[in-house]
């Protein structure tokens, strides 16, 4: 397990923290053992800083608590990708201060931390959860980088700060009655969460893409360090220098994703492989440096026998011809059609969306037998790479005529009527909403599910108006969406569900697409890059043309996975009905029970029908509060 915990109080509070570490940790009921366990102290404080693993798992080797000499000032899970900045100070590490870090990149960021305290945090490059006591300053300080899939809580109690990888750890190891955040909650059952909020009131989550300090001075102290700037751009003469440079970012950030451990230097790479744009043109690249390097490439891809809409095999097989892909697996996810849904998708306590599949062990597993130690994704592709509809808009504003025959062109390869493409594309929403008001309608924003109580209801659109967006939603509308897509997206729930599966059997879940630097640069360049006629994720097909067969390519269908979902909870309905009827959730006062099973009843009573994603929220939020509150 990769999981942190760390404490901190003032020495004449730290009893609990060293009860904690003496007898908590030992029991059978607390079910956890530490692992490279620092105790520091000095005239003001008490610090833990230490790994901790479920003994619950048979795959983690049960390590009792010690206490080490060696006093370890920083905890992580870390890559760093320049740590050739400010080499003069960096590469030398004293005699006495060698043994204190186990890792190289550990070393970095901690000398990065007490040289410049949270504004080193912004030049540091990679992915980093971690966890330092700077004994210069006297301050401990937590930071998680933007687009981590990994997470950090803290809760307060007593004059101590703990901070740990999951919420259910801190709650067991302080013995906090915990209490539901309603505002989370109902942001789950609207379709609409925000994957920064914790869902109980005694425990906070640490957004990514911050740092927490906290000292006897200051108290707690969140800080921002990185965030889009709607201000930088990139402008080059022509297509081939974006496409060059687009392509240098998504090569650059896959090759330092390839990097493993040096105790597991020779461990194999695996990279999941659908049919779609993001995860081939993950999986190209890795391919070619491998190669150059002489190491193996494992690809994972699934099958749907039964939902042939979710089907890509001809695909995978074009794939697995034109790079010489010699080392794929395959998984049949039909096989899991026999077990319950609450068995197939059990929420973790972190949230409903982290769901801990056996799909996900199953997966996992084989990547362990083979000795796999790092996972690389195409997640991400579509935040950073797709582009927005209202990007056709700004450009017909702006005197590009042309669009419009672009838009008529590709509605006849799409087989979308024209018509009504023009109308949502070219008229603007305020029009589009004084029509729906005209024919009695819901406006455009006000689409949330009916399910959803006034008052829940209330909580989602007044936390909405909290949500900051630096682009105008006005003058700059495809920016706009696209920024509150990335900081919102369900992806992170698939991203946080696997690598909290992955960090069992040791693996580390990586995201090329996640990159801040392909983040930023795609904001940076022209809209019209980005989606192009029937072509979303215009640029990213034209950088990976040389590297993908056509059929990959130059593929027009996006597969989605709505009626493999809808064909699941038809085969549960009566399992699901029953899940949807509890009134834990009614009785609180944030769901109508009647409207949320009238519209269940018209979901699993259509067999040609989709699932929509509000709904199936609204199944995993029900699951998640039986499970792990009541």
């Amino acid at each position: 397990m990769d999981n942190l915990f760390a404490a901190i109080a003032l020495n004449q509070c730290s009893q609990p923290i060293k009860h904690l570490i003496n007898n908590r940790f030992s029991s059978e009921y607390f079910a956890y053992s530490l692992t490279a366990l620092s105790e520091i102290s000095d005239d003001n404080y008490f610090i833990c800083l230490a790994y901790y693993a479920s003994n619950n798992s048979t795959l983690v080797k049960k390590t009792p608590p010690t206490t080490n000499a060696l006093i370890r000032p920083i905890i992580s899970n870390v890559r760093v990708d320049n740590k050739n900045i400010n080499t003069n100070r960096h590469n030398f590490i004293a005699p006495d201060q060698s043994k204190a870090f186990t890792r190289a990149d550990d070393c970095f960021i901690y000398h990065q931390y007490t040289d410049l305290g949270a504004n080193c945090f912004s030049g540091i490059k990679g992915d980093f959860q971690t966890v330092i006591w700077d004994d210069n300053s006297k301050t401990l300080c937590a930071a998680l980088s933007a687009f981590n899939s990994r997470s950090l809580f803290y809760l307060q109690l007593d004059g101590i700060l703990y901070i740990a990888s999951d919420a259910q750890f801190l709650a067991k190891a302080t013995q906090t009655q915990l209490s539901i955040n309603k505002v989370a909650v109902s942001q789950w059952l609207s379709g609409r969460p925000n994957p920064d909020l914790s869902m109980f009131n005694e425990i906070s989550r640490l957004p990514a893409g911050h740092c927490l300090e906290y000292s006897q001075t200051h108290g707690i102290k969140i800080t921002k360090f990185w965030e889009i700037d709607p201000d930088f751009s990139v402008v080059y003469p022509n297509t081939a220098d974006y496409k060059d440079h687009f392509f240098e970012l998504l090569q650059t950030s896959v090759v330092n994703r390839l990097a493993v451990n040096s105790a597991t230097e020779h461990s194999s790479v695996f990279c999941q492989m659908s049919g779609g744009m993001d995860s081939t043109s993950v999986t190209a690249i890795a391919k070619q440096q491998l190669d150059k390097e002489n190491r193996p490439l494992h690809t994972l891809s699934h099958r749907y026998k039964n939902t042939q809409s979710c089907d890509e095999s001809n695909n995978i097989a074009d794939m697995i011809l034109t790079l010489k892909l010699e080392n794929q697996h395959f998984v049949e996810l039909d096989k899991f059609d026999n077990i319950s849904f609450a068995q197939l998708y059990p929420t973790d306590f972190d949230n409903p969306g982290v769901v801990l599949s056996p799909k996900y062990h199953q997966e996992l597993t084989l990547m362990n037998s083979l000795g796999a130690s790092v996972l690389m994704t195409g997640n991400g592709g579509d935040e950073t790479c797709w582009g927005h509809s209202a990007s056709y808009r700004s450009r017909l504003f702006k005197g590009e005529l042309g669009v419009i025959s672009e838009v008529i062109h590709a509605c006849g390869e799409l087989n979308e009527p024209v018509v009504r493409s023009l109308y949502k594309l070219f008229m603007p929403s305020a029009l589009q909403n004084l029509i729906k008001i005209a024919r009695n309608k819901p406006r455009l924003n006000d689409e949330y599910p009916r399910w959803l109580s006034p008052q829940a209801l209330a909580m989602v659109k007044s936390e909405n108006l909290l949500f900051s967006n630096p682009f105008s939603a006005t003058f700059n509308s495809a920016k706009h969406a696209r920024y509150h897509g990335l900081k919102t997206t369900s992806t992170y729930n698939s991203m946080r569900s696997y690598q909290k599966v992955a960090s069992i059997y040791g693996i580390d879940v990586r995201h090329p697409f996640f990159d801040t630097d392909i983040v930023e640069f795609s904001f940076a360049i022209p809209e019209k890059l980005l989606i192009q006629g029937a072509y979303p994720k215009w640029l990213l097909r034209q950088a990976m043309q040389n590297h993908l067969p056509a059929s990959v390519c130059w593929n027009k269908q996006k597969t989605v996975f709505d009626h493999h979902f809808a064909n699941l909870v038809r085969a549960n309905k009566a399992e699901l009905r029953k899940l949807l009827s509890h009134p834990g959730l009614h009785d609180l006062g944030l769901i109508n029970n009647d409207i949320l099973l009238e519209e269940f009843d018209a979901v699993v009573n259509n067999p040609n029908g989709y699932l929509n994603v509000d709904m199936l929220y609204a199944i995993l939020t029900q699951l998640w509060f039986q499970t792990h509150v009541i």
